[in-house]
């Protein structure tokens, strides 16, 4: 599935999405990640900003409905 430009998520990002869609904290992610809770919730507000989601779980929907994620 082709995703638009400004739809696309980076490698990090793509990670960030798949442990939030498997319900992991933000400390959590940033543990498994090995960066700050502060740097996860950076990537959470931008791709939320990018889709339009108001919340994670509907950025995690899009991300589901686009293919960036299964």
């Amino acid at each position: 599935m082709n995703v638009a430009p400004d739809l696309r998520v980076t490698p990090r990002e793509k990670e960030v999405l798949v442990h939030l869609s498997n319900g992991k904290t933000t400390d959590l992610i940033g543990e498994i990640l090995g960066i700050r809770a502060n740097t996860v919730n950076t990537y959470k507000r931008e791709m939320m900003d990018r889709f339009g989601a108001a919340n994670v779980t509907s950025l995690v929907a899009a991300a589901l409905r686009r293919g960036i994620i299964q």
